[in-house]
C-alpha cells in the first residue's frame, strides 16, 4: 500500500500502532521518540514507511499499521540535517533503540527543551518495560520556571 495517501499525522498514528502491537519495548521507545520529532513531516520519510494490514487481529477485525523497515536509511535522510538539534538528538537515541547500535548518551540525552527532555525520560521508561507502571509528569518547579520565562 502506498504511503503517499497518508498525512504525516496519520503515518505517526500507524507507526505507533505498529510498534505497540508486537514490537519489543525498545522499538516502542524508538517510535515514541521518532513520532515526536518533525521528521515524519519531511520529504522522503513516507518512502521508508510500509503500511500493512494485519488480518483478524485480536478481536477478529483487520487493522492497519505501519513499520519502518530501514532505520539507518531513515536516519540518513537529508531532511534530518534540517531539523532542530533537539530533534536530531531524539532521532539518534531512537535509532540506537531501534537498531541496537550505540550512540553517545552524554551528547544525545542532553536536550534543551522540557518537552524533549520528557520524551527522553518517557522513552527510557518504555524501553525498560515499565511503561504500564510509571508515568513521567512535570513537577511544579519545571512548570513554574517556564511560566516565568
Amino acid at each position: 500500500m502506498s504511503t503517499s495517501e497518508f498525512s504525516p499525522d496519520s503515518l505517526r498514528t500507524l507507526i505507533r500502532a505498529g510498534a505497540w502491537i508486537s514490537r519489543p519495548d525498545t522499538m516502542k521507545a524508538a517510535v515514541h521518540l521518532l513520532t515526536f520529532t518533525k521528521l515524519p513531516d519531511q520529504p522522503g520519510f513516507a518512502d521508508l514507511v510500509e503500511v500493512v494490514q494485519i488480518p483478524e487481529y485480536d478481536d477478529g477485525h483487520d487493522i492497519q499499521v505501519a513499520v519502518i523497515r530501514d532505520w539507518p536509511a531513515l536516519l540518513a535522510l537529508p531532511a534530518v540535517e534540517q531539523l532542530s538539534a533537539d530533534d536530531q538528538r531524539l532521532l539518534a537515541l531512537a535509532g540506537s533503540l531501534a537498531t541496537g547500535q550505540p550512540v553517545d548518551l552524554a551528547a544525545n540525552a542532553a536536550v534543551q527543551g522540557h518537552e524533549h527532555a520528557a520524551k527522553v525520560a518517557e522513552a527510557m521508561v518504555i524501553a525498560a518495560g515499565y511503561h504500564m507502571k510509571y508515568e513521567v509528569t512535570a513537577t511544579e518547579r519545571l512548570t513554574t520556571r517556564f511560566a516565568k520565562a
